[in-house]
């Protein structure tokens, strides 16, 4: 029974850390914020970063090195953005949530 109990207890452990926030560098939410902007045609500033964040993303075959936005833009269609931590390499489109 003792085994049980610490095999629960691990369980919801791991999910607890599932559900943990990702950090993401100002330089990413910055870039994605920008480009959100520009690709609904919204005047700048009117994209915000909704929190809700995917990190370690593989984009173009190399490593998980990235990270997956939700961006909302009010009165324009939510973006969905992977981005490098530098903010230099951007790819957007709209979210599919």
């Amino acid at each position: 029974m003792k085994y049980l109990s610490l095999s629960v207890l691990a369980l919801f452990l791991s999910a607890g850390a599932a559900g943990a926030a990702v950090e993401v560098p100002k330089a990413a939410i910055d870039a994605c914020l920008k480009h959100a902007d520009t690709a609904n045609g919204a005047p700048a500033g009117t994209a915000k970063y909704s929190g809700n964040a995917t990190a370690d993303v593989a984009w173009f075959g190399g490593g998980g090195d990235h990270f997956k936005l939700i961006i909302n833009v009010k009165g324009y269609s939510d973006m969905s953005c992977i981005v490098s931590k530098d903010g230099k390499h951007v790819a957007i489109q709209p979210s599919e949530s």
